[in-house]
C-alpha cells in the first residue's frame, strides 16, 4: 500500500496538465464529488496547471479531521489511517510521515488557504478526473458504493400552534430501518412547488434545517421560532410547505432522502373580531356609571379568556391600535368575563379612560373592545371603534336645604336646586325627603317606587327651584315631616320618551328645629390631651346656644366610626345614661376633659387606637321635652399614647436598580427614639393614582401580603424591597407608576391598637435607565495537546463596572444559541470568570453547554457572556462566536 501511495505521488509530480505562470480567471472551475457540486466561499482557481481549492471545504467534504497551526502555517488532515501534512508555500508535503514533492505549493488567496485538489483527493484514496473544456474536476470517493441505513418513512407535518412562525409546525417520521448506520437526521422544510433532491439536500446550510439525533424511537420534533425553510426564509402562516428528512450516514455510509410529506399550510387560528360595539348614556352620576357598553359575543369563545373595554378620548382614537391596547394598565380598562351571551356592561364610578383620567361628562369618547386569547397574547383581537359619545348630565345641581319656619311640619323646610342644563327629555322633578334613620343610602330603584303621596312634584319651568314644602308633606315612608328628625333630600329627574330617570346626590343632613325652644350647639371640636389610654385623653369643646331657656342639659356622645357611618337623633335619644357625659347649661361654652370611666355610645370604654366622632345632644325641657336637637359630628379623632408609639422620621425613597420591580425601590427612615412599645414597622407603597391621601385607618387594614415588615433592630432602616413586593392594593411594584411611601409604626402588647402612620414620602416613579452590558471581543480557542481540553482567551469588555461575571460557553456548532439560551445554561456547564480589569486567557473547558464532555468528531463554537450586576441591564452581552473547531 505504501508503494502504491509513493507511485501515485510520483505520477502527480511528473504528470503535466496545464502550464500557467499565474492564477487564471477564465471559465469558473467546478468541483463535483460523487455527483454533488462542492460549495465554497472562495472559488477554485488554476495555478501552474493545478486546481487549487479552499482547504477547509475540501477536507470537510471528505469527512477528514483537520488541524490548523496558525503560527507554523501548517495544516494536518486525518481520515481513517491516512495523515496528510501541508505547509503553506512549501512544495514538500508528507503522507503518513513520508515526504512527497508538490509541483504547486499551498497558498493564501484573499484570506483563504488554498491547496491542490488532485493531491488531497488522491492522497485520501479518491479518483480524480479533469475536463479542461468544461473546467470541471470530478472526484469519486470510496463511499459511492457503500450501503446506507435507508430513508425514513411516513413523514408527517402538522399545524400545532398559533404563533405565526416555526413553533406552529411539528414534523414526525418513522426512523430508518438500521439506525446503527445513521449519524443524524436533518428535517428540511421546502416551500410547496420547489424541487428537492439528494444532491441539493446535502448542500443546505446548517441554519436552514433542524437536526434530530437517532434515539431508537420514531422522532417527533416541534420546530422553533428561529426555524427556516431550506431557502433561508422564516417559516410563517399562509405559506404551503412540504417536509423532507435527510438521513445522514456515519463515516462512509451514504446519505438518503425521504419522500416528502403531504403539503400543508400553517393557519393562524386567531380569535375572530368583535362586532356591533354600541355605547349609551344611561345615568347621570357624572362618572363611569353613566356609560353603558354593549357588543356581540364571539360565536366561538373556546379560545377566549375574557374581554377588555377601552374608553378612548375621541381626539386620540385614531392612534389607538392593538399594540397600544396591549400596553394599557389594568387600572385603565374594564375587564369583562365571557358569559356565553351578548354583553351589556355599565362601567363603574372608578372607571378610567386609557390615559388614566376618570370618565366624566362633557368629554367625547369612543370605545374599543379586545378579546383576550387565553393561549397567546399575540393573538388578541381589537374590535372596530364605536361611535362617539359625550356624556351629558340631566340631573339637577346645587341642591340645598334650610330650616325657614317654626311650624313643626313641612312648612319649615325649604328646598332649592338648579335645573338640568338640557330639559328636553325631562317631564318633571320630584322632591324626596328621606329620614336618615332608615336609609344609610337611597337608591334610584327605591326612588322610582315612591308613592305619589310621598313626594313633591316640580315642573321644569324656569332654571331654578326654590320651594318651601307644605304642612301635609310627608317623607318617603309616609310619615309627616316634623322637627327633631334627621333628613336628607334627593331630587328625582323624571325622563320622558326613552330617557331613564336620574337621582341626584343627597343634600346635607337637616334636622328641623323650633328656634324659640331647643337649639344645637356650635363650634364643636375634639383633641387628644393626655396619655392615660382612656377617656381622660379626650377633650370636648363647644359653644352653647344663645337661648338656653328650654334646654335642660347637654349630653356628650362618643361614637365609634366603625359602627356608625352617621349617627341620628333617634339613635342619640336612645343612648343609655351610662354611655354619655352630661353637661349643664352653665356658662356660654364648655371645654371638658372626659373621665377614666367614660364609655362610647355602645358601652365600650374609650381607648387609644379607636377612631371616634363626637356629637352633642341638646335636651329640651318643659313642653319641649321631646324636641331634643343633635349637633353635627366632630372631626374624626383617634387617641394615641405619645409616650409609646411614635411615627418614624426622615422618610426618603430612591430608585436604585433597574429590574422593573420592587428591587428598584430603596426606602430609608429613622426609627422612633423609644421603641419599647413598638412591635415592628411596615413599609407601605401607595399608588398616587388611587390615593390623594392615605390615612391611618386605611394603613391598619392593608393585607400582610401588601406591605414589607421591618424589625425594630437598629436606629435606622435603609432597605431595598424585593422582587415580589406589592403596593397596598396588591399590584406588583413596577416601573412607570407614580408612588408615595408611608411607614406604619405598629404597637405591641397594650399598645397594639395605637399604631402611628408617618408623613408621606416624596412622589417617586421608578424608571428603567441602566446601562446595557458590553460584550467581550476576540474570543479564541486553542487545543491543549493530549488532554482533550480546549483553552479559551478573550479581550475584556470596554466597561466592566456593570458586569458581575463572564461565562465561557462551549456550544455544539449545529445548536442555535442566543443571549436567552446563554442565560439559561446550568452553572455546572460553563466556566465563570470574575472581571478584574485585564484581558482573560487560558481558561480551560471540558464540557459543552448541555453538560456533555467535549469529544472528538463534534464541531463546536465558543461564546463568552458578560452578565449584568445591579448597575447594568442584561440587554445582550453575548460575544460573537469563534470559528467552528474540532479537537
Amino acid at each position: 500500500m505504501k508503494k502504491l501511495w509513493i507511485s501515485v505521488l510520483v505520477v502527480l509530480v511528473v504528470l503535466p496538465m496545464m502550464f500557467q505562470s499565474s492564477v487564471k480567471a477564465a471559465t469558473p472551475i467546478s468541483i463535483i464529488i460523487d455527483g454533488v457540486r462542492l460549495s465554497t466561499d472562495q472559488a477554485p482557481v488554476m495555478v501552474n496547471g493545478r486546481t487549487m481549492v479552499p482547504l477547509r471545504a475540501i477536507f470537510e467534504a471528505f469527512n477528514a479531521t483537520i488541524k490548523w497551526d496558525q503560527k507554523a502555517q501548517t495544516v494536518t488532515a486525518t481520515k481513517d489511517n491516512t495523515t496528510i501534512m501541508l505547509k503553506i508555500g512549501s512544495k514538500t508535503a508528507t503522507i503518513n510521515n513520508k515526504a512527497v514533492t508538490l509541483d504547486v505549493p499551498g497558498l493564501n488567496l484573499k484570506g483563504r488557504t488554498m491547496v491542490p485538489t488532485r493531491f488531497v483527493s488522491e492522497a485520501l484514496g479518491h479518483e480524480v478526473g479533469w475536463n479542461p473544456k468544461t473546467q470541471v474536476v470530478t472526484i469519486t470517493t470510496s463511499t459511492s458504493n457503500v450501503g446506507n441505513a435507508g430513508p425514513v418513512s411516513n413523514v408527517v407535518a402538522q399545524d400545532v400552534s398559533d404563533f405565526g412562525d416555526g413553533r406552529d409546525l411539528q414534523v414526525s417520521f418513522t426512523r430508518a430501518a438500521n439506525e446503527s448506520l445513521v449519524d443524524h437526521y436533518r428535517v428540511l422544510i421546502v416551500k410547496s412547488g420547489n424541487i428537492l433532491n439528494l444532491s441539493s439536500a446535502q448542500t443546505i446550510a446548517s441554519y436552514n434545517y433542524s437536526t434530530v439525533l437517532p434515539t431508537g424511537t420514531n422522532p417527533s420534533i416541534k420546530l422553533t421560532s428561529a426555524s427556516r425553510s431550506v431557502d433561508g426564509d422564516s417559516i410563517k402562516s399562509n405559506q404551503a410547505y412540504v417536509a423532507y428528512v435527510l438521513t445522514v450516514g456515519k463515516g462512509s455510509n451514504a446519505s438518503t432522502l425521504s419522500i416528502g410529506s403531504s403539503t400543508m399550510t400553517l393557519v393562524n387560528k386567531t380569535v375572530a373580531a368583535i362586532n356591533n360595539v354600541q355605547v349609551n348614556d344611561t345615568s347621570d352620576y357624572g362618572d363611569g356609571r353613566d356609560l353603558s357598553v354593549s357588543f356581540n359575543k364571539l360565536s366561538d369563545e373556546s379560545k377566549i379568556s375574557s374581554y377588555r373595554i377601552f374608553v378612548v378620548k375621541a381626539t386620540n382614537y385614531s392612534n389607538f391600535n392593538l399594540a397600544a391596547a396591549n400596553n394599557v394598565s389594568s387600572a385603565n380598562y374594564t375587564l369583562v368575563s365571557k358569559t356565553g351571551n351578548n354583553i351589556t356592561q355599565i362601567l363603574s364610578s372608578g372607571a378610567r379612560d386609557v390615559d388614566g383620567a376618570l370618565i366624566k361628562t362633557g368629554v367625547s369618547y369612543r370605545v374599543f373592545v379586545m378579546a383576550m386569547d387565553s393561549s397567546n397574547a399575540a393573538n388578541h383581537v381589537l374590535s372596530s371603534v364605536s361611535s362617539a359619545i359625550t356624556l351629558s348630565n340631566i340631573g339637577v345641581s346645587n341642591l340645598n336645604v334650610s330650616d325657614v319656619n317654626n311650624y313643626n311640619d313641612g312648612r319649615d323646610l325649604r328646598v332649592s336646586f338648579t335645573h338640568a342644563t338640557d330639559e328636553t327629555y325631562i317631564s318633571q322633578y320630584r322632591i324626596l325627603v328621606v329620614p336618615t334613620s332608615y336609609y344609610s343610602s337611597f337608591s334610584l330603584a327605591e326612588a322610582n317606587n315612591i308613592s305619589s303621596a310621598y313626594y313633591t312634584a316640580v315642573s321644569t319651568t324656569g332654571t331654578t327651584t326654590n320651594q318651601v314644602l307644605t304642612s301635609s308633606t310627608r317623607d318617603v315612608r309616609g310619615a309627616l315631616i316634623k322637627n327633631g328628625v334627621n333628613y336628607k333630600v334627593y331630587i328625582l329627574s323624571i325622563g320622558s320618551s326613552n330617557t331613564g330617570n336620574v337621582l341626584s346626590s343627597p343634600s346635607s343632613v337637616i334636622t328641623l328645629l323650633n328656634d324659640s325652644s331647643v337649639s344645637i350647639v356650635s363650634n364643636l371640636s375634639v383633641s387628644d390631651v393626655n396619655d392615660y389610654g382612656d377617656g381622660r385623653d379626650l377633650r370636648v369643646s363647644f359653644t352653647h346656644p344663645t337661648d338656653e331657656t328650654y334646654i335642660s342639659q347637654y349630653r356628650i356622645m362618643v361614637v365609634p366610626t366603625s359602627y356608625y357611618s352617621s349617627f341620628s337623633l333617634a339613635e342619640a335619644n336612645n343612648v343609655s345614661s351610662s354611655n354619655y357625659t352630661s353637661v349643664s347649661t352653665s356658662g356660654s361654652s364648655t371645654s371638658q376633659v372626659l373621665n377614666s370611666s367614660t364609655r362610647d355610645v355602645l358601652g365600650a370604654s374609650i381607648k387609644n387606637g379607636t377612631s371616634y366622632r363626637v356629637y352633642v345632644l341638646s335636651i329640651g325641657s318643659g313642653i319641649y321635652w321631646d324636641s331634643n336637637a343633635l349637633s353635627s359630628a366632630s372631626s374624626v379623632i383617634t387617641l394615641l399614647n405619645d409616650s409609646s408609639v411614635k411615627a418614624v422620621t426622615n422618610l426618603s425613597v430612591s430608585d436604585v436598580n433597574d429590574y422593573g420591580d420592587g428591587r428598584d425601590l430603596k426606602v430609608s427612615f429613622s426609627h422612633a427614639t423609644d421603641e419599647t412599645y413598638i412591635n415592628q414597622y411596615r413599609i407601605m407603597v401607595v399608588p398616587t393614582s388611587y390615593y390623594s391621601s392615605f390615612s391611618l385607618s386605611e394603613a391598619n387594614n392593608v393585607s400582610s401580603s401588601n406591605y414589607t415588615s421591618v424589625s425594630t433592630s437598629g436606629n435606622s432602616t435603609s432597605q431595598i424591597l424585593d422582587s415580589s413586593a406589592r403596593d397596598v392594593r396588591g399590584d406588583v411594584i413596577k416601573a412607570g407608576v407614580s408612588y408615595k411611601v408611608y411607614v406604619l409604626t405598629v404597637g405591641s402588647n397594650n399598645y397594639s391598637g395605637s399604631n402611628a402612620l408617618s408623613l408621606e414620602s416624596s412622589t417617586i416613579t421608578l424608571l428603567a435607565n441602566k446601562t446595557p452590558v458590553v460584550s467581550v471581543t476576540n474570543v479564541t480557542y486553542k487545543e491543549e495537546i493530549g488532554s482533550g481540553r480546549i483553552l479559551i482567551s478573550f479581550d475584556k469588555s470596554t466597561n466592566e463596572s456593570n458586569i458581575s461575571e463572564y461565562r465561557v460557553l462551549v456550544v455544539p456548532s449545529k445548536q442555535g444559541f442566543g443571549t436567552a439560551d446563554a442565560l439559561a445554561v446550568n452553572s455546572s456547564y460553563y466556566s465563570s470568570v470574575i472581571p478584574n480589569g485585564t484581558n482573560r486567557s487560558t481558561f480551560t473547558a471540558t464540557r459543552d453547554v448541555n453538560g456533555d464532555s467535549i469529544v472528538k468528531g463534534v464541531k463546536y463554537k465558543v461564546y463568552v457572556l458578560a452578565v449584568a450586576n445591579n448597575s447594568g441591564v442584561q440587554n445582550g452581552g453575548l460575544s460573537n462566536s469563534t470559528e467552528e473547531f474540532e479537537i
